[in-house]
């Protein structure tokens, strides 16, 4: 199974980490594992490129932790990023909740 942390200080989301294996499907074909991934990735990236800034991550496999750059902390931009990543991956918890959970810490 997938876990999503979302970690808030003050109500913004400072950090997530998302550790786990659907095992939906086996390796290659596991769709909930693709889609949570590639939701994830893409934020990152999208936060990066936005912002101009390099990603604060660690990655190994069925592993991702991203910490939002001090300097970014306080950007509206990248906390509407990070709350539509949040609703996407809680969409997809909807309709697979045996492969991936969602949860957020303040």
């Amino acid at each position: 199974m997938i876990h999503v942390d979302f970690i808030r200080h003050e109500e913004r989301i400072i950090a997530f980490e998302m550790d786990g294996h659907a095992d939906f499907a086996e390796q290659g074909a596991d769709l909930v594992c693709a889609g949570a991934t590639s939701i994830a990735f893409g934020m990152v990236n999208a936060i990066s490129e936005r912002m101009g800034v390099e990603p604060v991550m660690e990655e190994d496999d069925g592993y991702l932790y991203y910490s939002v750059p001090e300097e970014l902390g306080g950007s509206e931009d990248v906390q509407i990023l990070l709350e539509g990543m949040e609703h996407q991956l809680i969409s997809l918890a909807y309709s697979y909740p045996d492969y991936i959970t969602i949860n957020s810490k303040k």
